[in-house]
């Protein structure tokens, strides 16, 4: 009778089993039917916020394109190159060198005074920004889509100013520093071959920050030799958001490629200043110890808005590729990707 009882109670517990886990199979197709709800519902609603940037873009065109006609009409006057490059290489060539805590010029006036003012009005809504982030966001050139003064202003800094007029100024200021700088990231039988490389002006975007936004201490990814950083502040801006510049205790090359976080190796960073968010100022450092970071508190004027335009002064990447493979193993196992296992440079 016992065991009789006994055998009765374990097949129902298998019974209960066996519901228990149709159960658990029908809330598995209700959890994926709803998952799969709630993404399509999400796709629904990004598309929705597209069409109406989209609209909202259509519409600021068009108002802005009349609006700003007498400003496309003087551009060919304005952006005369010669008397840019003139102008930008006197400043660049006038600002001192710095080394505390690392090699660094602020430039002052780089511009004349109407291209910068220009500049200033090219600058479009923040709905032709990015819309990743709001506190962060970046614009890139050329535009796919924005006012004519805008697209035409800001692609001629990118392409000229940035790309023809301040790089070789500010490769040769820095002249001295990089040969350095090449001695210890690629060993001094190989300076010869790192200043025969290609440098390009890459990644260039127009920033747009607010507050909130922080960047820890950083050194921006190796393969960058400069960084240059144009302040476009405006008349009445506070010049307290500007770039913060560190000293690294016990600083050391980094180990891979990527952009470096002393702190996450445990190094301490040391606030040595902050360079002041000046009109038609520039900061250009190499990108070889120390850190750089940014803060704007969220404490600030919730309509601060912090406009600037950075660029690398960098190798082209299959000229770099070639050296790097050619370096002693110990020497290219710092190209590494972060987190690699092999030292490979890719």
């Amino acid at each position: 009778m016992v065991v009789a009882r006994a055998r009765f109670l374990v097949q129902r517990l298998v019974e209960v089993v066996k519901g228990m886990r149709s159960i658990q199979r029908d809330v598995a197709r209700l959890l994926d039917r709803v998952d799969r709800l709630e993404e399509a519902q999400r796709a629904s609603a990004a598309v929705a916020r597209r069409a109406d940037r989209t609209s909202m873009q259509v519409k600021l065109v068009d108002v802005l394109n009349r609006a700003q006609q007498p400003d496309v009409a003087r551009l060919p006057a304005l952006l005369d190159e010669r008397r840019i490059a003139e102008h930008a290489r006197r400043a660049i060539a006038a600002a001192p060198l710095l080394d505390d805590p690392y090699e660094h010029i602020v430039v002052d006036r780089l511009l004349p005074d109407d291209v910068y003012d220009l500049l200033l009005r090219a600058i479009p809504p923040a709905e032709f920004f990015d819309d990743h982030e709001r506190i962060k966001q970046n614009l890139t050139f050329p535009m796919e889509y924005g006012p004519t003064l805008t697209a035409t202003a800001w692609g001629y800094f990118d392409d000229v100013i940035a790309r023809q007029i301040i790089r070789p100024a500010v490769l040769e200021k820095f002249h001295e520093p990089l040969q350095s700088h090449f001695a210890s990231m690629f060993g001094a039988e190989f300076v010869g071959r790192a200043n025969a490389l290609p440098q390009a002006a890459s990644s260039g975007r127009l920033m747009l920050r607010r507050p909130g936004y922080h960047l820890d201490p950083h050194r921006d990814p190796k393969r960058s030799m400069l960084t240059c950083l144009m302040y476009l502040a405006r008349e009445g801006d506070s010049e307290e958001y500007g770039t913060q510049v560190f000293r690294v205790y016990d600083d050391a090359e980094a180990d891979y490629k990527q952009t470096y976080y002393p702190r996450e190796a445990g190094r301490k960073c040391e606030l040595v200043k902050v360079v002041p968010f000046r009109p038609n100022s520039m900061l250009v450092f190499l990108n070889s110890r120390g850190a750089h970071g940014a803060t704007i508190s969220a404490f600030a004027p919730a309509d601060l808005e912090r406009y600037s335009y950075q660029f690398y002064v960098a190798p082209l990447n299959e000229a770099l590729s070639a050296l790097v493979k050619s370096l002693p193993p110990e020497q290219r196992a710092k190209w590494r990707s972060k987190g690699a296992v092999h030292p490979e440079y890719a």
